[in-house]
C-alpha cells in the first residue's frame, strides 16, 4: 500500500513511453505499406477510403513523432522528482496539446474511409442512409471537439507557457473532460454501428456462410476500437 508522498518505483518511464508508441507507429505503418502496396501494383486502383486512410496515417506519423519527442526530449513520463526543467516541461506540454489537438481529425479520417468502403458495398437506401447519418454526426462532434481542444486556452500557447507565467488563462479542465466523454461515447456508437453493418450488408448475398462470415468478422474489427473508447472515458 502505497503512503502519502511516497515516490513511485521507476520515476522515469519516459522510454517505455517511447518504446510503445514507437511498435504502434511501426505496426501501423507496416498495414499501410502493404495496402499501398496491394493498391498501387497488383490492384492498380486507389479510392477514395484508400487515400483518407493515408492522410490519417500521415496524421498520425506527425502525432507519434510528437509525442516520442516529449518522452525523449521533454519530461513526459518523468517524475516531478527529477527536477526537469521548465523548458522540457513547456515542451511536453506544447506535445501533448498538439496531440490532442491532431487526435480528432485523424479518427475522423479513419471513420470516413470505412464509411467510404461501406458506401461502396451498400446497396439498400437504407443502409447507405445509416452510413451518411453515422458520417455526419461523427463529423459533427469531431469538430466541436477540436475546437475546444484548440481554444481550452487563451491564447491557444498559453497552455505550455504557462509554466513561464506568462499573460493568459485556461478555461474550466472540467469543459475539456466533458467533451472527450461526449466524443469517446459518440465514436464508440459510431464504431459499433459501423462495426454491425457489414453482417447486414453480407445478410443476402449469395456466397458460403464460412466465407460470409469470415468476410463480416473482418469487416467488424472496428467495434474493437469503440470498446478501447469506453475503456479510455476520465
Amino acid at each position: 500500500m502505497a503512503v502519502a508522498g511516497e515516490l513511485p518505483a521507476k520515476l522515469d518511464r519516459s522510454h517505455e513511453l517511447f518504446y510503445v508508441q514507437l511498435v504502434f507507429l511501426l505496426v501501423a505503418g507496416i498495414s499501410v505499406l502493404i495496402r499501398i502496396y496491394v493498391k498501387t501494383f497488383l490492384v492498380r486502383h486507389n479510392a477514395l477510403d484508400d487515400y483518407l486512410i493515408y492522410a490519417a496515417f500521415a496524421g498520425y506519423v506527425a502525432y507519434a513523432t510528437i509525442a516520442m519527442d516529449g518522452a525523449i526530449n521533454g519530461a513526459t513520463g518523468k517524475h516531478y522528482a527529477l527536477r526537469y526543467t521548465m523548458d522540457q516541461a513547456a515542451r511536453s506540454l506544447r506535445g501533448w496539446y498538439l496531440c490532442m489537438v491532431l487526435y480528432a481529425p485523424i479518427t475522423l479520417t479513419i471513420r470516413a474511409s470505412v464509411c467510404v468502403l461501406l458506401l461502396r458495398l451498400a446497396t439498400s437506401r437504407a443502409h447507405r442512409w445509416i452510413i451518411w447519418a453515422n458520417l455526419a454526426v461523427i463529423a459533427a462532434i469531431s469538430a466541436a471537439f477540436f475546437f475546444i481542444l484548440v481554444f481550452q486556452c487563451s491564447p491557444p500557447s498559453h497552455f505550455w507557457t504557462q509554466v513561464y507565467g506568462t499573460d493568459g488563462h485556461c478555461y474550466s479542465k472540467l469543459i475539456v473532460t466533458y467533451a472527450t466523454t461526449v466524443h469517446s461515447c459518440v465514436s464508440c456508437l459510431s464504431d459499433w454501428c459501423l462495426g454491425l453493418l457489414p453482417v447486414a450488408l453480407l445478410w443476402n448475398v449469395k456466397i458460403n456462410r464460412r466465407t460470409k462470415g469470415t468476410i463480416a468478422v473482418l469487416l467488424s474489427l472496428g467495434m474493437i476500437a469503440g470498446v478501447v473508447l469506453l475503456v479510455r472515458i476520465p
